[in-house]
């Protein structure tokens, strides 16, 4: 299984960010935006073979991290029995 990374896809213009489509990648509709530069970017978690293709395709992409480096919720499961007497002391 290939490692994916948390990135910011950059796009030149509006019609480039809607042809992400094409590439079928696994992007966060609602991070799309315009920056001040008139540029418009999109996040998502992508494979570093993923992020080669886009650069071929002419998009900017900044790399932030691997996804497995990003704290996951802990979690802990115990009996309601247990809660309660947790919730006295």
């Amino acid at each position: 299984m290939s490692r994916k990374f948390f990135v910011t896809v950059i796009a030149q213009s509006k019609r480039a960010l809607v042809d992400l489509q094409k590439y079928d990648l696994d992007v966060f509709q609602p991070t799309a935006r315009s920056n001040e530069r008139k540029e418009f970017t999109i996040e998502g978690l992508l494979t570093m073979e993923e992020v080669e293709r886009l650069v071929e395709g002419g998009y900017r992409v900044l790399v932030e991290e691997e996804s497995s480096k990003r704290a996951r919720a802990p979690r802990e499961v115990i009996g309601f029995e247990e809660w309660i007497k947790g919730m006295e002391e």
